[in-house]
């Protein structure tokens, strides 16, 4: 994916509370920082607006630098200021026009919070907001770059945050040391990574199989995803939905799983599990002494089982580790999330 960071102002733009304080300068460093993790996972180009220290592009431009490349994710950088220098927090303002972002706005906003406040003990989240303003009968985003930005529709995300305010004496300090910036470059591209599914170079590709689920009446691709712990982007894209909002009862969803496990397989009980699935009963002591072969994985009309919201597999004849010896079958239906394949 490519994303668009912008440094808020110029090189000297906006001074704070600490002598030597630049908004324009810290920003700058935090975008090379963050552009730096995002780059760390596959797949992931990122611009920066000002491309040397000392530019200050206008703000249409840097907006419209996102809608032009074919950014996904648009992000302006910046640390807020007030005439009282008691005020504080992180603020985060996300498109009038993209209600769907509220919820990474508010993951962003988050991990912002929680690194700066380890130093600070007053950051906190003022929220996720949006400002507008009237443009000739047209209510659109008060902020140019956030309209510049969504202008075209390439851009699904697009926000300003305010990394804590560098009149506030504290929030300065923070903004301030290079090994906090260098933090919250890495909380807000894990945040990033983790929203989008992305995948680190570093990481060693692995087997990824599926499972295949039957849309039910009141199913969409989010409330499917949620039962598999993965997101609907995952989803869309490798079952190649070009509108992840139409699916119909009766369609089969891919479900990409890592390590899927099938009927017939041979499975061992993680040791740090006690019970079948959550709330169910416990295992006796003699379980985790043998492998087992799985019988089943669906019910009779290939509908994945759940048990207390875990998707479960019937364990089916014991297998004596030693021997490799075949018994009789346990029939328990156990969590997939407690038990491994023996390799």
């Amino acid at each position: 994916m490519k994303i668009t960071l912008d440094p808020g102002h110029g090189q000297f733009g906006n001074p704070g509370a600490l002598p030597g304080y630049y908004e324009g300068t810290r920003v700058f460093l935090l975008a090379q920082a963050l552009k730096e993790e995002l780059e760390k996972y596959r797949d992931t180009e990122v611009v920066i607006t000002r491309k040397t220290i000392g530019d200050n592009p206008s703000l249409a431009s840097r907006g419209g630098e996102a809608a032009k490349n074919g950014s996904t994710l648009f992000i302006s950088l910046h640390s807020n200021a007030a005439s009282n220098p008691a005020a504080h927090g992180v603020s985060v303002f996300r498109s009038v026009k993209l209600p769907e972002s509220e919820e990474l706005g508010r993951l962003l906003g988050g991990a912002v919070v929680n690194t700066m406040k380890k130093y600070t003990e007053i950051t906190y989240l003022r929220g996720v907001m949006t400002r507008t303003d009237d443009f000739g009968g047209e209510i659109l985003d008060y902020y140019g770059v956030i309209r510049s930005s969504v202008k075209g529709g390439n851009v699904k995300y697009s926000y300003i945050i305010e990394h804590g305010f560098h009149t506030n004496l504290t929030e300065c300090g923070c903004m301030f040391d290079d090994h906090t910036l260098k933090e919250l470059a890495k909380a807000e591209s894990d945040v990033i990574a983790a929203y989008f599914g992305l995948k680190r170079k570093d990481e060693p590709d692995e087997p990824v199989g599926y499972v295949e689920y039957t849309v039910q009446p009141g199913d969409t691709l989010s409330s499917i995803a949620r039962r598999y712990g993965t997101t609907w982007r995952v989803l869309a894209e490798f079952n190649g939905l070009d509108d992840p909002d139409l699916i119909i009862d009766g369609q089969i969803i891919k479900i990409p799983v890592k390590d899927v496990i099938y009927v017939g397989d041979t499975v061992k009980l993680k040791d740090d599990k006690t019970t079948y699935f959550p709330g169910g009963n416990p295992f006796p002591g003699w379980v985790k002494d043998y492998y087992y072969v799985v019988s089943k994985t669906s019910d009779s009309k290939g509908r994945p089982v759940y048990r207390n919201g875990d998707r479960c597999v019937l364990l089916g004849n014991k297998i004596n580790k030693r021997s490799g010896a075949h018994g009789t079958p346990i029939n328990s239906w156990a969590s997939v999330a407690y038990i491994e394949k023996v390799k």
